[in-house]
Parts: C-alpha cells; structure tokens; sequence
C-alpha cells in the first residue's frame, strides 16, 4: 500500500525552503551541497507534474552556480538537475516505493546518476573544474536527510486516479 502524495502547496514550501538555504548556506559549501541534492532528488520530483518539477530543479541548479564561488555560472548544473529530477518523477510514477530502504537506495543511486551529469556537463560547458567533495557529503549523509523526507513528505507516489 502506497501512502498519498503530499499536497502541493506543502511540497512547494518545503522546495522553496530548501531553495532559501541553498542560498544562506553559500559559506559553507558542503552543506550547501548536500541541501540542493535533498531539493532536487527528494522535494521537487512529483510524477504527472513535469513542469513544477522541472522548475524547481532548475532553481535549485541556478541557485548553486549562483552563489558557489570558483565554479562555472554556464547552466551546466540545472540542465543535470533537470535531467535527473524529471527521470526520479518518472520513476516514482512507475514503481512506488514501499520500505525507507528501497526509497534510500533509489536515492543513493540517483545521486550518482547527478554527480556524474552535473560534472560532465559543467566540464561540457566550460572545460575542466574542481569537483569538491559535496557529492561524498551527500550521499554520507544520505541516510538522515532520506529519513526526513520519507516522515515529512512521505515518498512521492503516483498520482490516484478515479
């Protein structure tokens, strides 16, 4: 048994929390990191709504080459999140999740799926940068942030039809 689909305007709030911190955490770069990955992996996906997720994950991407310092501002970064985030609505569209294990391992694997399209297609846009270590904070700290999101938003789940 699935459980509901949180609200809309509930997932929104959250996402434009998680948004405002991407930008309040700019000095400290590796939780910023593991921030913008939470919204764009576990609050924007929502299957049937392609554009809400699409937007906040292009937020989310902007909002990062924005206010990171040392990195290429070229759009690589919401292009992957985008990518990434609308392939995680999809996936939960088809197959639900139903244990918090099964939800922290189809999450460890779609961060790794966006550490490595984020990086090639930084490295796509404006050649060779460093890669920093938020990604291994990330998916370090997978398991806490997993957990928050399965209790407050429940794991996204397809939407009920009549």
């Amino acid at each position: 048994m699935t459980r509901p689909a949180p609200s809309p305007l509930r997932q929104d709030l959250f996402c434009a929390l998680a948004l405002a911190l991407v930008f309040l955490c700019a000095p400290f770069p590796r939780l910023q990191a593991v921030i913008h990955v939470v919204l764009v992996l576990a609050l924007a996906p929502r299957p049937g709504a392609a554009l809400r997720t699409a937007l906040w994950a292009a937020a989310g991407g902007w909002a990062l080459e924005g206010a990171a310092r040392l990195y290429p501002h070229m759009g690589g970064t919401p292009w992957a999140d985008m990518t990434v985030a609308l392939l995680a609505a999809w996936i939960a569209g088809r197959w639900p999740v139903e244990s918090w294990r099964g939800w922290l391992l189809r999450l460890a694997g779609l961060l790794l799926l966006q550490t490595a399209l984020v990086h090639g297609a930084v490295r796509l846009a404006s050649g060779p940068h460093p890669w920093g270590t938020g990604w291994a904070w990330a998916l370090a700290t997978a398991p806490a942030w997993a957990w928050a999101v399965w209790h407050l938003l429940g794991p996204v789940a397809p939407p009920r039809r009549p």
